[in-house]
Parts: C-alpha cells; sequence; structure tokens
C-alpha cells in the first residue's frame, strides 16, 4: 500500500496532468499519506489486541455505517467513492440534529458554501446560497433541483427559498454536488448542483403535526400519509411566518402545500405524481439604507405558485430502465405599490430647473414565471464492467414582467438539450466516467460541457480520484433583457424624468468554467473522510457596465449620479484552494461531522477586482455538528459555524470574521399509539450581534421549541 501510495505522488508531479497550485498539491498528498499511515498503524494496534484476547475486538458493524448511493452526480446509482465529482450527503438525521427550521441553513454544513440572510434590497427575505464565491444577492450559479425538478428563477437567476412549497419533515436526503454539473443538468449547473430528495410515501404513514414558536418565527405543518395496495400517497400542509431581522423591511409568512404519491402499476412500472402550491406575503423595500431611490419604498407583495409533476419508471430488468419525467411550475408575484416621497428631487438641465409633477407614483413591478419541462432518461448495463445514462430534455421558460422588461408581452425562453454519461471498470481498482451535455438555447446558441473523471482503489475502503469538468452558465434576463425605465411626469410641459435603471445590450456569451481536482476518500472503522484539491478557471465573466444609452427627447434622465447599467462578459477568475469534509463516529451514540474549506479567488483585469470578486468568498470556513444520544429518549447537539471576511457582490458590504455557536435539546416520548419529540434550539448560542452579508443584517440570539407528534 505505502508503495502504491509513493508511485501516484510521483507520478502527481507530472504537470499535464493537473495544472494546481503545487504547495497545496504537495500538502494535499503529504497529509493522505499521514492519514494512511497512522490508519494502517491503528489497525496493526487493532488487531494485535483482538488477537491478545484482553479486549473485546471492536465490531464494524457496530461503528462502520454504509454510505448510501448518490444519484445526482452522474444521474447513475454510484457510492460516493465511485462518483465523478465531490459530493455531500445531507441526510434527515443530520438536518434534525442541526435544529434546522429555515432550509437554506442546513448547507452551512457543507464545505465551500457561503449562507448569508435576507440579501439585497429587491427579494429582501430571501437567502444567499452560493459556493465557492461569485457571491451576491442574486447567485445564479448553482442548480436547485428537488426531486429532479429545477426550481431556479430566470428572471434574476438564483432560487426563492422561503418560496419553496417543501416541508423540512419531507425531505429524506440532501445531495450537494460540490463543482460544476453541467454535464447532467446543463447550463447554470456552474458551481455546483443541489438536489434535495424527498420522502417516499410509503415509508411516512400515518399522521404527523409539527408545531414551532420561537421569538419572531412561528410555524405549523400537518402531514398525512396512507397507503392502499399498490398505491400510497402523503400530503402535507404548512404554514410559516417570519418578522425578519430588526431594522429590516423584511416579514414573510408563507402558507404551503404538497403531496406525493406513488402508484405501482405492475412489476415492471410505476407512476409517481406530485403536486405543490404555495402562498403568503412579503415585506420588501428599504428606509434610509439607500437615500435618494424612492422607488423601492417599503412595501408589502402577494405572491404564490404552484406545480404538478408526473414521472413514469420502467424497469425492463435489473439492468435496463427508462424514466420519463414532465412537469410544469408557474410563479407570480402581485406587487403594486406607492413610489416613496418624490418632492425632494430636482434636476436643472440648459438653464431649467425639473422637478416632479407628483408627489407619489404607483408603480407595478409584478411578476410572472411558466415553465414547461419534458425530459426521457434511459439507463442501460451492458455488464458489470460498464454501464450508460442518456436522454433528452426540452424547456420553455415564459415570463411577464413589464416594469423590469419593457415589454408587456411574456418572453419566451427555449431550451433543448442532449446528455450521456458512462461508467467503465476496466480493471477492478480502475474506474472512468465520462460524459457531456450539449444544450441549444435563445440567448447563447449551442454550448457543449464535457466532463471526465478516473477513481483509482488504493484499498477497499480508500479511492484517489482525478476529475475535469466543465460547464456554462447562461445568462439571465437581467443580464440579457432587461429594458428598466420608470416615467415621470414633471413640472414642465411636455416634458418627464426617466429613470433607466438598467438598458441591456444583449448578445452576451455564457460565463464558462474548466474545473480540476484531486480529491480522496478514506472509510475506516469510525472516521470516514472526503478532501480535495481544486483549481478553477472562470472566462467571459459578466459584471455591469456602464450601457450606451441617448436619452429620447422629451425625456430628462433622473438616475442621479449612476446612470444606466447594462452587462458585458468580461476577465476571468482563478479559483484555488482545499476542502475537506470528516465525520468521526466516536462511540455509537456520538458523532461529529467537521467540515473546512479555504477558498481563493484572483481577478486579471481592472473591472473585476473592481466589482469585488476576489473578496465574494471567505477564505476560511469552518463548520462542525457533535451529536449525542445519551439513551434512548435524551439526546442533544452542538453546532459550531465560522465564516471569514467577506465583501459580497452587489448591495453587499465588506464584513469581517464571525462564529456562531448553535445548541439543541431534544425528548422523545411515546403514549400508546402517539409516538413525540420536544426540543429546544438556540441560534447564536452566545447572542455576538455580528452582521452577515451586510451591515444592515445584524444577527441576534433566537431560540425556539419544536413539538412533533406521530399517530
Amino acid at each position: 500500500m505505502k508503495n502504491t501510495a509513493k508511485f501516484l505522488i510521483s507520478k502527481l508531479s507530472i504537470p499535464s496532468l493537473f495544472i494546481c497550485r503545487r504547495e497545496n498539491t504537495l500538502l494535499f498528498l503529504l497529509a493522505m499519506l499521514a492519514i494512511q499511515s497512522s490508519v494502517e498503524a491503528a489497525e496493526a494496534a487493532s488487531n494485535a489486541v483482538g488477537v491478545s484476547g484482553n479486549q473485546s475486538t471492536i465490531n464494524e458493524d457496530t461503528y462502520f455505517e454504509s454510505i448510501p448511493n448518490v444519484l445526482t452526480v452522474s444521474r447513475l446509482s454510484q457510492p460516493i467513492a465511485d462518483a465523478p465529482s465531490a459530493v455531500t450527503v445531507i441526510d434527515k438525521e443530520t438536518i434534525r440534529a442541526a435544529g434546522i427550521i429555515d432550509l437554506p441553513e442546513i448547507f452551512r454544513l457543507v464545505p465551500g458554501f457561503y449562507v448569508g440572510i435576507n440579501a439585497g434590497f429587491v427579494q429582501n427575505s430571501n437567502y444567499v446560497v452560493s459556493y465557492h464565491g461569485m457571491t451576491g444577492a442574486y447567485p445564479g450559479s448553482m442548480q436547485v433541483l428537488i426531486d429532479g425538478r429545477s426550481v431556479y428563477e430566470p428572471l434574476f437567476g438564483g432560487v426563492q427559498w422561503s418560496e419553496l412549497p417543501v416541508a423540512i419533515q419531507d425531505i429524506e436526503r440532501i445531495e450537494v454536488t460540490r463543482g460544476p454539473n453541467a454535464a447532467s443538468y446543463g447550463a447554470n449547473s456552474f458551481l455546483g448542483v443541489i438536489n434535495i430528495i424527498t420522502q417516499n410515501p410509503s415509508d411516512v404513514q400515518g399522521n404527523r403535526v409539527s408545531v414551532s414558536a420561537a421569538n419572531g418565527r412561528n410555524e405549523e405543518f400537518y402531514r398525512y400519509g396512507g397507503k392502499s395496495e399498490d398505491f400510497s400517497y402523503r400530503v402535507t400542509l404548512g404554514r410559516r411566518e417570519d418578522t425578519g431581522l430588526d431594522n429590516r423591511n423584511d416579514y414573510k409568512r408563507t402558507n404551503m402545500l404538497s403531496a406525493r404519491a406513488n402508484y405501482q402499476i405492475n412489476s415492471r412500472d410505476e407512476l409517481e405524481f406530485q403536486f405543490g402550491a404555495a402562498e403568503g406575503v412579503r415585506e420588501e423595500g428599504i428606509n434610509s439604507v439607500l437615500r435618494g431611490y424612492p422607488f423601492a419604498f417599503p412595501h408589502m407583495k402577494d405572491i404564490d405558485n404552484h406545480f404538478e409533476l408526473v414521472k413514469w419508471h420502467r424497469s425492463f430488468n435489473s439492468d435496463n430502465d427508462l424514466q420519463i419525467q414532465a412537469y410544469h411550475s408557474i410563479s407570480n408575484s402581485d406587487e403594486v405599490y406607492s413610489s416613496g416621497n418624490l418632492l425632494f428631487f430636482s434636476k436643472r438641465v440648459a438653464g431649467v430647473t425639473y422637478r416632479p409633477g407628483v408627489q407619489y407614483q404607483m408603480l407595478d413591478t409584478g411578476v410572472t414565471s411558466e415553465r414547461y419541462d419534458l425530459e426521457l432518461q434511459h439507463t442501460y448495463a451492458f455488464s458489470d464492467a460498464l454501464r450508460a445514462v442518456w436522454g433528452g430534455n426540452i424547456r420553455q421558460d415564459k415570463t411577464t414582467a413589464p416594469i423590469r422588461l419593457g415589454i408587456p408581452d411574456a418572453l419566451n425562453f427555449n431550451l433543448q438539450r442532449v446528455f450521456g454519461q458512462v461508467e467503465w471498470r476496466p480493471y477492478k481498482h480502475v474506474l472512468v466516467n465520462a460524459g457531456a451535455m450539449v444544450e441549444h438555447n435563445d440567448f447563447t446558441g449551442t454550448d457543449i460541457s464535457p466532463r471526465g473523471s478516473v477513481n483509482l482503489k488504493l484499498s477497499p475502503n480508500q479511492t484517489l480520484r482525478f476529475g475535469i469538468s466543465t460547464a456554462t452558465r447562461t445568462p439571465n434576463l437581467l443580464e440579457e433583457k432587461f429594458n428598466t425605465r420608470i416615467i415621470t411626469p414633471t413640472n414642465q410641459p411636455n416634458v418627464s424624468f426617466m429613470f433607466a435603471q438598467y438598458i441591456d445590450a444583449g448578445n452576451l456569451n455564457p460565463e464558462t468554467i474548466v474545473s480540476k481536482e484531486i480529491g480522496y476518500l478514506g472509510d475506516f472503522d469510525r472516521v470516514s473522510i472526503d478532501a480535495r484539491v481544486f483549481y478553477d478557471v472562470i472566462n467571459h465573466l459578466i459584471t455591469e457596465a456602464n450601457a450606451s444609452f441617448v436619452v429620447p427627447p422629451g425625456f430628462v434622465l433622473s438616475n442621479g449620479s449612476r446612470g444606466p447599467q447594462t452587462f458585458a462578459n468580461g476577465g476571468s477568475l482563478y479559483i484555488d484552494g482545499f476542502e475537506t469534509q470528516a465525520k468521526f463516529k466516536f462511540s455509537p451514540e456520538t458523532l461529529l461531522i467537521a467540515n473546512y474549506a479555504y477558498v481563493n479567488i484572483n481577478a486579471n483585469d481592472a473591472n473585476s477586482k473592481e466589482f469585488k470578486y476576489e473578496s465574494s468568498m471567505p477564505k476560511n470556513t469552518i463548520s462542525a455538528l457533535l451529536s449525542h444520544h445519551f439513551n434512548d429518549f435524551w439526546d442533544a447537539s452542538l453546532a459550531y459555524y465560522q465564516v471569514g471576511a467577506v465583501n459580497a457582490l452587489g448591495d453587499a458590504s465588506a464584513e469581517p470574521i464571525n462564529r456562531r455557536w448553535d445548541a439543541r435539546l431534544a425528548r422523545k416520548f411515546s403514549a400508546g399509539r402517539w409516538h413525540g419529540e420536544i426540543s429546544g434550539t438556540v441560534q447564536n448560542l452566545l447572542n455576538d450581534h455580528y452582521q452577515e452579508f451586510a451591515d444592515y443584517n445584524t444577527m441576534r440570539r433566537r431560540a425556539y421549541v419544536n413539538l412533533t407528534l406521530d399517530f
């Protein structure tokens, strides 16, 4: 084993294999060799103890929990050690132990992730979730799926986390691909993919009631799961209400319904149906944060959305299956409100002073987005050593946003793509993954995103992975199609003010990324380790620029010092670093999950530096979750999150390092057919008043109690 490791290390110095930071690569490989030597020594000592008979040998089944197969990375069901990219699996027990009530919070336990609350002045109540930088109020570089259905929003990009019709209690696990995955899921799977996998209805039979109460945060959920022969189903109803942070206009209330049913037609065919809906209100706008901008005055907006999904799965045999999925989704925001006082503003042009002709102006910034999506996927095993999956997908997005797009009708975005992945095991200890996505869309034409990896089995429980993947990010509507103009009458006849915020030139190229990595996975009796070094190059970066805009006759520009903006392709980013996640099973009752990431970003041009890309990700992030079961009734957990200094994009501000402790205590109970749990969780245990994402988001201690009943 030692000779094998030394041979691999000697080969890794060849520049043509990987262009990574030499120092990071060397440290990584030396660390892996040290871990391997330590493990071999520990195993030898353990064997010696077992042979001597003085102590009972450790039962591997007691301490070793097999890692489940993952589905998201390559679309093939694979052990994590066989996947072509790094992946984090967060199961329902981890979500429970972390005391999570807002879904984005769980991603603080993924190495390399940044999570910020209430980002931006538009969509005030939304989280920002990003990976390896380019962190802004509306991050568009992460693909998010729920049971394989994309919830990526086409207007600003990103995800409306608080509006997703999914209850945390319905989540089975979350698979997070850490790195580009456009080969499997297309453009916008740029820096990673989050796939939220919900529970099968047959696993959640009966009734569940869950109630949480906190200072400023309350929620109630009810779920019923039933079964009749080959038909199983579950229905969840829920309500959330959050008063938000101090000094922010970020109140939100959401009512939701989600349902899933599975029907086993016969031994080969299964149908799955899903439906979800959410409606509520959101508070938006600012008071004095951006004085002089009256068109984002505080107001309430109504939101509603729903989706319908049907999936047919046919298993011809154990080596051959076919799946067809179709879904429709629509989201709507009804946002009609009054501006702030306009009379503070005046502008002098050519000796004439112009003032608004009205004190207040009604605005309608509502948005409707609709999506139709059809996908076919075929999986086939040619032999024990060769498997493949291929398929195709067509999608149409229709977005209506008159004040933002400058047109009254819906704007259509059409997408077609085909994909293929191959898993080949030429030798017992060598696995090759290769695949690509070919994609055509209305904005950027045809793009190809290939990926390849080689996984070497150093031993039955150790794997070394070499991977290279590529991806593209298609411009969103904000970047490609915005034509935002607000017209206000003035005190002068036949002259109006024009507030022109974004006047997009269009015809952008997609951003591209090439990501190279060396990964190590070790799975031992009480410890599992996933570590990797990476080097990413992003080209054709899309950044804001001053628009070439000529004010039409009869108008006076009212933008102030910042003129109309557009977006243009610019320079490049170079991202390198190291990240690791580890699990330590100290005993059957005690588990520690620990994560660390170091991310270094360099920009090659002044424009990228000006837009703070180099500081858009903390260089160091740490997270850990320690959980312990005292007995069959009591358990507790303690979480720690540390985020280095960061200055994210857009509306953010420079924030120093912050640290946060969370604690949870839970007690299970039973009474006849009633089974339940009562728990108490304290977030920001030490009540550090730190800022997150920007100086207008001050975090304070929050405590809540949860009661769950099953019957």
